[in-house]
């Protein structure tokens, strides 16, 4: 039993070794690896910010992890950083072949980042510019903006990195890493009516940049951008309008005589449009301008993308159009109903339309000025609340006709009394007389008085009959002195429908013929169409 626990005792120490013999120690690996980490994080970890017209302090970040700023250094310690080698031999850098060739070049011309390329006439840097609008993705009212994607490509000469192709195995043009743009001069681009933007970042799978150097010195920089512009709008039409929208380019701090943008021409066109389809827009025109723009610094250069939405009045027809119109034929139709719920029924229509508008003016933005569409929500509105004003003259004549129909009844049937009464009488006088014997016998006092009651009688009815039509009359008809019927309602019901509706189809063609027709886009001078220099080919 000893000799078997010495046995593997023995294998174990045996095993240990051999383990620390040919296994590298992991701490020591994880020190190499570091290393490099805080050499490549010296270099890389630039400033972003443009540089404008000084030469702002770069910035480093320490082995600590706090963020310093690198002292000024001579331009032949510019790029002496070490290990430098070591490090981009590392990483995936060294993949694209001339890295290392490039690296030792700038070092060997002195390359100062910081300073703008000089021609040799001492003219400005001309920056070409080509953008390829890859999606919009929305184009809101509310806000008053829009979102978009798009491959923004600048290129521009400086003939310091004018090279010999021998350098770099005859190649004519270099494809760099996209960390070389914290070494090479860059032009300091901004979008002026941008609120928002994503740029290309380190390790991302969505936004990158391309970056390439040709023998003659001239750069090329392509990179995915994602912007939201603003996008200030006219809504008077709405929702038969149509919005101009731009996007702006120049430098921030480059002056026109340091840097100027114009558009590419070329291979690479100014813009380019893919296929681009929005819910409730359509891209009707695509042009680029360019101008100078004056502020208390000096003049800069800015090129403009310009885009003609035309609204597409689907959404509103489903959503608004439509479920007021129906509003509007519901209120007709309760007109002809006879019930005792009709004004309950008239007062809900009106609350629909009232909820209608409410929640059509929650989705637009507030402004001083009336839309189209508030003409259209105004008008149904108006038809539907003269509607129930109309319920209510019928309402009001149907019950005065009433009234008199039951007056006259009550002095018809007076009028039948006093008509017994009198044939009653005479019967009664004739029977007297002929019991008489024919004779000339004056009647009493009492048969006078019997006589003459049914005249007395008939008077009273007359007069009655008189107060009755008196009463009869409406208020209104006495002013109009018209004489209130069955047929003179029935006369106004017709003719008031009939205004109703020839008068809201008469409104409803010149809404829809003559608005959609109707063309006003904002003027702005930056996008005249008669200064532009390219229009894109819209799918």
């Amino acid at each position: 039993m000893s000799a078997s626990i010495l046995i593997l005792a023995t294998c174990h120490q045996v095993l240990a070794d051999f383990n620390s013999y040919v296994v590298p120690q992991p701490h020591a690996q994880r020190d190499h690896r570091q290393d490099i980490s805080q050499h490549y994080d010296y270099l890389m970890e630039e400033n972003d910010e443009p540089l404008g017209r000084g030469a702002a302090p770069s910035k480093y970040r320490s082995s600590h992890g706090q963020a310093q700023h690198r002292p000024e250094m001579t331009e032949s310690e510019n790029f002496a950083q070490p290990n430098t080698e070591s490090v981009f031999s590392s990483g995936g850098v060294d993949s694209y072949g001339e890295t290392r060739d490039f690296l030792q070049f700038l070092r060997r011309i002195q390359y100062d980042h910081r300073q703008v390329p000089e021609n040799e006439k001492g003219e400005a840097t001309y920056v070409e510019v080509s953008v390829v609008v890859s999606n919009i993705r929305a184009v809101s009212e509310v806000t008053m903006d829009y979102a978009l994607e798009l491959f923004y490509r600048e290129s521009w000469r400086d003939p310091r990195l004018q090279y010999d192709r021998k350098l770099f195995k005859n190649k004519t043009e270099l494809a760099l890493h996209e960390s070389y743009t914290n070494f090479l001069w860059f032009p300091d681009t901004f979008v002026p009516n941008a609120i928002a933007s994503k740029n290309p970042q380190r390790n991302s799978i969505s936004h990158r940049s391309l970056l390439r150097l040709d023998e003659t010195g001239k750069l090329l920089y392509s990179r995915r951008i994602s912007l939201v512009c603003e996008c200030t709008m006219d809504l008077t039409l709405f929702p038969f309008d149509k919005q101009l929208c731009k996007l702006g380019i120049e430098s921030y701090g480059y002056t026109a005589d340091h840097v100027v943008y114009k558009w590419s021409k070329g291979a690479r066109t100014a813009l380019e449009l893919k296929k681009i389809r929005l819910p409730d827009f359509t891209i009707q025109e695509a042009y680029v301008t360019s101008q100078m723009e004056s502020y208390a610094t000096g003049n800069y250069s800015r090129l403009y993308v310009c885009f003609v939405f035309s609204r597409s009045s689907g959404f509103c027809f489903l959503q608004l159009i439509i479920p007021s119109t129906a509003v509007v034929i519901t209120s007709w139709v309760s007109l002809w109903m006879e019930t005792e719920t009709e004004f309950q029924d008239m007062i809900s229509i009106i609350l629909a339309i009232t909820f209608l508008i409410f929640s059509y003016n929650e989705m637009m933005p507030r402004v001083s000025y009336i839309k189209a569409m508030d003409i259209y929500l105004g008008v149904c509105f108006m038809i539907v609340f003269l509607s129930l004003i109309k319920l209510a003259l019928v309402k009001y004549m149907r019950q005065k006709i009433m009234l008199t129909s039951d007056s006259g009844n009550s002095l018809r049937e007076m009028s039948q009394m006093s008509t017994r009464q009198r044939l009653r009488a005479r019967k009664t006088s004739n029977m007297n007389f002929r019991n008489n014997g024919g004779g000339s016998i004056p009647i009493n006092e009492e048969h006078q008085q019997m006589l003459t009651v049914p005249n007395g009688e008939d008077k009273m009815a007359n007069g009655d009959d008189k107060e009755a039509n008196n009463n009869g009359k409406s208020h209104l008809s006495d002013m109009l002195e018209i004489r209130i019927t069955q047929r003179t309602m029935h006369r106004f019901h017709w003719i008031s429908q009939m205004l109703f509706f020839f008068g809201f189809v008469i409104f409803c063609l010149f809404y829809f013929l003559i608005y959609p027709n109707l063309h006003i886009v904002s003027v702005d001078p930056a996008c005249d169409k008669n200064l532009a220099e390219w229009f894109a080919d819209i799918y």
